[in-house]
């Protein structure tokens, strides 16, 4: 499906972004999706192929080292991701979304010093919110 819908809208490079992706999810991802998911543990090898690819720097500005592409080109990658296992596709999500937040909104230091180490990524966005207990659950 991702590779119809990439072929409609995005770019032929966005389209070769995207179709390798879907290869490595279908070589790499969906053979140990089901055994990371049972096991509760978190796919560092995945994550790691993941940075390999440059798909953390997906929505970050060229000026920072970043590929700076489409959202369409984006959507596609995380459809792809999505369909060989859903967790994925929030690691990248909360990335990304932190990443473009800051190029779109932070201030001259806030990207010169966040950016160009979220593209390595030598650091990553993460999800905070609350404990269950006190008043937030974010798996309800």
């Amino acid at each position: 499906m991702a590779r119809d819908f990439a072929a409609d809208i995005i770019d032929p490079v966005a389209q070769e972004i995207v179709s390798n992706v879907g290869v490595w999810v279908d070589r790499e991802v969906k053979p140990v999706a089901s055994e990371y998911e049972h096991a509760d543990e978190y796919p560092a090898p995945l994550v790691a192929g993941m940075a390999e690819m440059g798909l953390f720097s997906i929505k970050i500005p060229e000026e920072y080292g970043g590929l700076d592409l489409s959202f369409e080109c984006y959507a596609g990658v995380c459809i792809e991701l999505a369909r060989g296992w859903m967790s994925l596709a929030g690691v990248l999500n909360t990335h990304v979304l932190v990443g473009y937040a800051i190029s779109s909104y932070g201030t001259d230091e806030q990207k010169q010093s966040f950016l160009p180490r979220m593209v390595e990524p030598e650091i990553r966005a993460a999800l905070s919110i609350t404990e269950p207990d006190a008043g937030s659950d974010a798996q309800a």
